[in-house]
């Protein structure tokens, strides 16, 4: 078979490019890599294809609890390798998000709040209890180490091998804070002078435990993919520099900007991440900054724009 040729979508997975914003930032030194180019839509395909590597033999069925994205990818995944496939979402999820999980075959469970007494429970326990009650493989992205380890061992030296190492400052959107830390790991073994900003919505969590004190506020934002009431366990404080907080109203003005200046049809947390950096650039003068922009605004298209 041709080397051009792959074998299935999973092997199509990755070198995505990197793309100057220039018109917004013409005087810095801006560069995102466009992660919804992946064949699933997001950079989650690559943290489910390096966990999908440690599945345990004889799996039949894998469940997941997601905003959006993973649950995509790991529905793709499945389609692929026929295996089953169940998906707890929050009802604050896309509808596009919802159809596209379905769409590859799996079953979606979309799943009440439960600060507001819904039923079901949450999200996250609700796929504990399918998995339990199936036996099924439970792939736990806010848990697992494995999360953080497919970003140190892919999308890292993918980023630093496009820029050839030249990068000063890394900033980032964090959700299960699997990217973050496992890019921001990699790049720091490479040279300890790399700054890591990570960016997430007002009233989340990582920068009070950055910051060492409590979190006393309640989190809610309409981004998705990014923020979290509780620190997730894939989160690696240590290769964090700083975390910075983003009004949502601020965050969806920089994706229409993104849509209308740069052309690119980015998500909430790729607008939360931009205006991060224009906050940010003023002292980051001469500085080369990358980011990462992990999905497209086409799945989002009835609720931001």
């Amino acid at each position: 078979m041709a080397r051009e040729v792959r074998q299935s979508v999973m092997e199509a997975v990755g070198n995505t490019p990197l793309v100057q914003l220039g018109r917004l930032f013409p005087a810095a030194n801006v560069v995102a890599k466009l992660e919804y180019m992946n064949p699933g839509g997001s950079i989650k395909d690559r943290m489910v294809r390096h966990m999908l590597k440690h599945l345990p033999a004889g799996t039949r069925c894998v469940v997941e609890s997601s905003s959006g994205n993973t649950g995509a990818a790991l529905a793709m995944a499945s389609a692929v390798r026929q295996l089953g496939c169940e998906i707890t979402v929050p009802a604050t999820t896309s509808g596009e998000k919802i159809k596209r999980i379905a769409t590859y075959g799996a079953k979606v469970h979309v799943c009440a709040d439960d600060r507001e007494g819904g039923t079901p429970s949450d999200y996250l326990s609700m796929a504990k209890e399918i998995a339990a009650r199936k036996g099924a493989f439970l792939l736990d992205q806010y848990c697992s180490e494995l999360n953080r380890e497919a970003h140190y061992v892919d999308t890292g030296p993918e980023l630093w091998k496009q820029l050839d190492g030249e990068i000063d400052v890394f900033v980032c959107g964090i959700g299960s804070g699997g990217t973050i830390s496992g890019v921001g790991r990699y790049l720091k073994e490479r040279n300890p002078a790399i700054r890591v900003i990570g960016v997430e919505p007002v009233n989340s969590s990582y920068r009070d435990l950055l910051e060492n004190r409590e979190s006393g506020s309640e989190f809610a934002s309409v981004i998705e993919g990014i923020g979290k009431r509780h620190p997730s366990l894939s989160f690696d404080p240590t290769v964090v520099d700083e975390v910075i907080q983003v009004a949502d109203e601020e965050g969806l003005a920089w994706v229409r900007r993104l849509a209308q200046e740069e052309g690119i049809l980015a998500g909430g947390s790729s607008g939360s991440v931009t205006a991060g950096i224009a906050r940010l650039l003023p002292r980051l003068e001469g500085m080369r900054v990358a980011t990462i922009f992990p999905d497209s605004g086409v799945f989002y298209l009835s609720k931001y724009f």
